[in-house]
């Protein structure tokens, strides 16, 4: 596709590039780096000393390849690309990043050289971060089973932070929702942590203040026995069934 328009006389190409808040990189047809933008060489120099290097200036110069794992897979890729490519990737444990790669043709279709940009730029731990909570949100299923009534199976190990997790989004979804009842089904979760019992009191006093009812549903023999002398004043029943039953009932 063509662009539009026409870039003015007293604007240069390499004075839009400069500009342009994300990571560009400029490489030659033989995939040599031959120059990067501001945005870049800052990215750039916090990784000095992890691909030991002096200075950040002596990115410029270096093959592709130097910056892959695996050079050879690169330089396959690298040989047989006509338009685009993009992956997410780790450079050297710390930076998580989309790269894409798009080779400058002329008017002929003859490749002069390659754009790099590396896009979405995030540290390793803000990734795996952001994958934890992606997860968490996947593994939270609030479901609307009935008028004013929402179900909350659970499943999996359970720890301290998925539950507070679990508690803010209930709380959201009950609010939004107007909900009189959330039947909590414990069944499928596999694992507890020591303050199972107090984070369920939790649980029940927090949708109690909202003006929704909790109901527990499918306590196993080994959660019994962590709960201990605890007694919760909610409805209990064994299965979501019976749990449904007594809303719909009322």
């Amino acid at each position: 596709m063509k662009s539009l328009g026409e870039v003015p006389a007293n604007i240069s190409s390499c004075e839009v590039l400069q500009v342009i808040g994300e990571n560009i990189i400029l490489a030659d047809k033989d995939y040599n780096v031959v120059w990067l933008n501001p945005a870049a060489v800052n990215l750039l120099s916090g990784l000095v000393d992890d691909y030991g290097l002096e200075n950040v200036e002596q990115f410029v110069g270096l093959n592709m390849s130097f910056f892959h794992s695996r050079p050879a897979y690169q330089q396959a890729i690298m040989e047989r690309l006509e338009n685009s490519h993009r992956s997410r990737i780790i450079i050297k444990d710390k930076i998580v990043t989309d790269i894409v790669i798009n080779p400058i043709k002329n008017e002929q279709n003859a490749i002069l050289g390659y754009v790099v940009l590396l896009l979405d730029v995030t540290t390793k731990a803000q990734e795996e971060e952001r994958k934890e909570k992606l997860i968490n949100e996947l593994s939270v299923p609030l479901l609307h089973i009935w008028d004013n009534a929402i179900a909350v199976p659970l499943a999996g190990p359970m720890n301290v932070e998925r539950f507070d997790y679990i508690l803010a989004s209930l709380l959201d979804k009950c609010k939004a929702n107007e909900a009189l009842y959330a039947a909590i089904d414990l069944s499928g979760v596999t694992e507890w942590h020591e303050e199972i019992a107090n984070q369920i009191d939790r649980m029940i006093n927090g949708l109690s203040l909202m003006g929704t009812s909790c109901i527990i549903v499918g306590i196993k023999p080994e959660l019994a026995k962590r709960l201990g002398s605890y007694a919760y004043e909610v409805p209990i029943f064994s299965t979501m069934k019976a749990a449904i039953k007594f809303i719909i009932s009322r």
